[in-house]
């Protein structure tokens, strides 16, 4: 929602895109999964769905560069479908992690160009209790994901934390330089999806 708490004219009422944001272990699948049962809503994570068509990969084969192209590409079907569904007036989670400002930024602009109100749900972790879930989640499910403490500790170098701008749902930036709109960009980011808005 770009504007305060009001839900401006020509945006549907009872729908909303929730982006859950986060690092690996801060808790996001649980909370997105809670947010799917309390409002009925489509849960799209793409975590779940590489281990299902990739199931031979292991907890390691998702480092190849085959598999980082492939992950892209399912994440923008992923993001079309909830775009989709969003239009038609279905409640959708978007269980991704967003680990980027323009990310969000794109996505918040596509549903608010599809009247669909968005919300960031930020989920943070520190260091070492991510590295004690992720231990604990392993441990459990030897198939997870293997992540090293050096990768940990990298990805909260390269994680953009949300701003209260992001949380209160407000203004939307302007594309970043070179775009014509934010669809362009999402495009570039994931080009699996279309090219235009899937209303």
């Amino acid at each position: 929602m770009r504007g305060g708490g009001r839900i401006p004219d020509g945006y549907r009422l009872g729908v909303t895109l929730h982006l859950i944001v986060g690092l690996p272990g801060a808790g996001k699948t649980v909370r997105a999964r809670e947010l799917a049962a309390s409002q009925g809503a489509l849960r799209l994570t793409p975590d779940e769905w590489q281990q299902a068509i990739f199931a031979a990969d292991g907890p390691s084969g998702w480092r190849s560069a085959e598999r980082a192209a492939h992950r892209v590409r399912l994440e923008g079907k992923l993001i079309e479908a909830g775009l989709r569904a969003a239009s038609l007036g279905v409640e959708v989670v978007l269980d991704f992690g967003f680990w980027s400002r323009d990310e969000r930024s794109a996505l918040r602009w596509a549903a608010a160009e599809l009247g669909v109100p968005s919300r960031v749900v930020y989920l943070p972790v520190e260091y070492e209790e991510q590295r004690r879930r992720i231990a604990r989640r392993r441990a459990e499910d030897p198939q997870q994901f293997a992540m090293s403490d050096e990768e940990l500790r990298s990805w909260h170098l390269q994680f953009e934390a949300p701003d209260a701008d992001e949380l209160r749902g407000d203004r939307i930036p302007e594309a970043p330089a070179g775009h014509a709109d934010w669809w362009e960009w999402a495009v570039r980011r994931w080009p699996a999806l279309p090219d235009k808005l899937p209303h």
